[in-house]
């Protein structure tokens, strides 16, 4: 018999990411494309020419695709397989991913939120293994939080638990704050800190940045940054910091509460910049906690990093085929 093997799909708003991967969580090929922002047409034909490919990579293997994974930032239908709600990515809405994988790769399609994916991935397989309540939060386009609690994704009573993003940060200005500039989203994802890098960029405070970026916000990536505080640009490290800073001061709260063993810190930001992260993050929130909390609590960056969550759609999928197969 074809040996089993399992694909997994990261639909982030920069890059979507396939994997294929076998029984032993080795990712076996890859492929990556951007994310285009101009309509679901030609994310569509991006999405099936790479699906396509690793299923003829799987069959160049002697092996044998038998399920799919798709994580993807946003609320999904899980049941049904559609994408209901994607703040960054509006086309995706009502966008019936799993009807159309499953037809094209005669798969059963799991489709769940994409840093549920992460933090399954990395609880089962990566910084968390061996830990029963664990918070991650991952820093890319938007800010997205799960939680792992007695051994279990935490889900809640819609799907919506653990989401840290809309964490209210800064009520400054009343309950309007709370739909504006005062949630976690709006303070320290990469939309909020690149427009206000590129800001910096402009006015020439940040001069290095301004000679890789010019005025150009989608190539202010978090790589662009790396590079600009690298090379000098202190106030953008200023405004990072103080940013992170103040993320981990919103997290207290959560962790206070949830008295996790583990909070993991992933995404792109993690990729690129993990001591800086960390370290503020972690500073900014152990301040705030419960010293009975504090003791028992480890910060750890992500060790699948990019790879966390097409790994954990993958895995999740390929754990349910099994499960099907033994029963």
């Amino acid at each position: 018999m074809s040996k089993p093997v399992a694909l997994g799909i990261d639909i982030g708003g920069t890059k979507t990411l396939c994997v294929l991967i076998d029984r032993r969580h080795r990712v076996l090929e890859t492929v990556k494309f951007k994310t285009v922002e101009d309509g679901l047409a030609p994310f569509r034909k991006h999405l099936l020419a790479s699906v396509r490919a690793l299923k003829r990579k799987a069959r160049d293997r002697r092996m044998k695709l038998v399920a799919t994974g798709v994580g993807c930032a946003g609320t999904v239908d899980r049941q049904q397989g559609n994408i209901k709600v994607s703040p960054n990515l509006l086309w995706l809405e009502g966008f019936q991913i799993g009807k159309m994988l499953k037809r094209e790769l005669g798969t059963e399609v799991f489709l769940d939120n994409d840093v549920k994916c992460g933090i399954a991935a990395e609880w089962k397989l990566g910084a968390a293994t061996g830990c029963s309540n664990v918070l991650g939060v991952f820093f890319g386009t938007g800010i997205g939080g799960a939680a792992v609690v007695n051994g279990k994704v935490y889900r809640g009573a819609c799907g919506m638990g653990g989401q840290v993003g809309g964490i209210l940060a800064q009520p400054v200005g009343g309950p309007e704050a709370a739909q504006s500039h005062g949630i976690l989203d709006r303070i320290a994802s990469k939309a909020a800190i690149a427009s206000e890098a590129l800001v910096m960029a402009i006015k020439d405070w940040a001069p290095h940045l301004h000679r890789e970026v010019d005025t150009d916000l989608t190539k202010v990536t978090w790589g662009a940054l790396r590079r600009a505080i690298k090379r000098g640009d202190n106030r953008i490290d200023e405004m990072l910091r103080a940013r992170l800073r103040v993320v981990g001061i919103a997290l207290s709260s959560i962790v206070n509460f949830l008295n996790p063993e583990m909070v993991v810190l992933g995404g792109g930001l993690a990729h690129e910049m993990p001591r800086l992260l960390q370290r503020e993050v972690e500073d900014g929130m152990r301040d705030y906690l419960a010293p009975e909390v504090s003791e028992v609590l480890k910060v750890r960056i992500a060790k699948l990093r990019t790879d966390a969550v097409a790994l954990g759609a993958a895995n999740e999928a390929l754990e349910q085929w099994l499960e099907r197969q033994a029963s």
